[in-house]
């Protein structure tokens, strides 16, 4: 006898105006299952979750939820089904507490006795049943703390917790759909989460998406690949590799040769960092990179990485310590002043700080380089569109249009554009990177790799925070570890050929 699965989706069809994005898309998701959903950014993924969460509704085609059909109105209608969302982009309530945020997520699944009466909230309650919340996903958090105050990481946890809730309080088995749950996770929480996936899978059922191939293979038990809004592929986890997933993402072959490692000792300096301090906790950072040379930063969490990286670009008090660019002192200058110096910044915030959403994809690549596109007070538009135009073929950024509203890419797209926008300056000297490839899929992340290769060969300096120690040792020449907001190693990669091992030890 067949067991009904938790989740159908039967010939699926969505289009936004004249744009196709979801074109007969069928998925079955069993229960007490693990199923791994893959594919490029702009691939069609969270066009579909959107749909999953109630968030959008489809054109045609069929969605069963365990064996009744469906027709999702809202996202509070999907999770009084049981679906859970774990959005990539954050969606927590920053001015509510963890319990607030918590409840929220599963106040309309709960009795009238289970934290709520009457119109009158009991916070004991609350705040108990968050906690609950927490460890069961190992989390160890006061539920009175503000969102606000908590790090990226730890809303993250906080957004599990709460897609959890959403299930845990359904009436019936619950579908949790992590969208990138571990983007900004540290190992430890990464193994905590991988627990927590196989409780979930006792439970109910996990739809599991990520672009870090490794995860997929371990974390699922069926995987499958959108590419341009179809299923291309379905594949049993055990019967596939990374190539092979790639090579169906993307159409074509990885290619993850590293270029020989260089010795930059002759090179011109381009940035001179001493005795950097910050009143964030930077204790006397020294660091130097040459004309060409990629220099990573690795640490644990709140080891000061992004400090150093937003103090060199000014927008980080210092309190002492020198910066110079090209043997000119900066640190005196405004962040306009050292833009025009040649320094960019790509932050990992890309929503709130990388880009501007109610611009499009060729007015944001301007706004960095207004004098270049701008003459006598006057918008010269053809030379926005010649510069957006060459970024967009460079970069692969989907769709091809530069008057495309930017908050209608994907994530992936954003941060490609985000990108563009810096590379795109002749005057381009030194390049601040924060987790350049956080959320991007495999096909992207070799298309910025490769134009990160090509800014290098021209000269540019990039100085990156890595996202993972196996990122630092592909990409860097130099690697400098820093744990609470001090230098712990200065490893030169051609020199040392150090190991994930050595540089764990440097960090802990």
């Amino acid at each position: 006898m067949s067991v009904t699965p938790a989740l159908e989706l039967s010939g699926i069809n969505k289009s936004f105006g004249s744009k196709t994005v979801l074109k007969d898309v069928s998925m079955r998701i069993g229960q007490n299952e693990v199923v791994g959903l893959i594919g490029e950014n702009g691939a069609g993924k969270s066009t579909l979750l959107k749909l999953l969460a109630g968030l959008h509704q489809q054109d045609s085609g069929g969605l069963r939820i365990h064996g009744i059909d469906r027709q999702l109105r809202n996202a509070s209608h999907a999770a009084e089904l049981g679906i859970g969302v774990v959005h990539q982009e954050q969606s927590l309530l920053t001015n509510l507490s963890v319990a607030e945020n918590i409840h929220l997520g599963g106040a309309k699944n709960r009795n009238k006795d289970a934290g709520s009466s009457l119109g009158f909230l009991n916070w004991k309650t609350i705040n108990a049943q968050a906690t609950k919340s927490l460890r069961r996903i190992g989390l160890d958090m006061d539920p009175r703390a503000m969102i606000a105050d908590l790090t990226f990481a730890q809303r993250q946890m906080v957004e599990i917790a709460k897609a959890v809730e959403v299930g845990e309080h359904a009436h019936a088995l619950p579908i949790v759909i992590l969208d990138e749950p571990t983007s900004v996770l540290e190992p430890s929480e990464i193994k905590r989460l991988a627990g927590e996936i196989q409780r979930l899978r006792e439970i109910g059922s996990v739809i599991f998406v990520s672009h870090r191939l490794e995860e997929v293979l371990e974390f699922t038990d069926r995987i499958y690949v959108l590419r341009h809004g179809k299923v291309v592929a379905e594949r049993e986890t055990k019967s596939v590799n990374e190539e092979e997933l790639f090579a169906l993402m993307t159409g074509r072959q990885s290619v993850r040769v590293r270029e020989d490692l260089q010795d930059f000792a002759e090179a011109d300096t381009v940035l001179e960092v001493k005795n950097l301090s910050t009143a964030g906790g930077l204790d006397e950072i020294t660091l130097t990179l040459k004309a060409g040379q990629l220099h990573s930063l690795v640490g644990a969490t709140s080891s000061g990485c992004e400090e150093v990286v937003r103090a060199i670009f000014g927008v980080e008090r210092i309190t002492s310590g020198s910066i110079k660019i090209a043997g000119h002192p900066v640190d005196k200058l405004t962040v306009r002043e050292r833009i025009r110096r040649g320094m960019a910044y790509l932050p990992s915030e890309r929503k709130s700080e990388g880009i501007v959403s109610g611009m499009s994809v060729t007015e944001n690549m301007a706004l960095a380089h207004l004098d270049a596109t701008h003459g006598r007070g006057l918008r010269r538009r053809n030379l926005e569109v010649q510069l957006s135009n060459m970024w967009m073929d460079r970069l692969d950024i989907r769709p091809r249009d530069g008057q495309a509203a930017i908050a209608e890419l994907s994530g992936g797209n954003q941060q490609k554009v985000a990108l563009a926008k810096w590379l795109c300056d002749p005057n381009l000297k030194l390049l601040l990177l924060d987790r350049p490839f956080r959320g991007l899929d495999p096909g992207a992340i070799e298309s910025v790799k490769e134009a990160v290769r090509q800014a290098c060969h021209g000269g540019v300096a990039v100085l990156t925070i890595a996202d993972t120690l196996e990122e630092a040792l592909e990409l860097a020449d130099d690697i400098t570890v820093l744990k609470d907001g001090a230098v712990t190693a200065s490893i030169n990669v051609l020199a040392e050929r150090p190991s994930v091992v050595d540089i764990l030890g440097k960090m802990v």
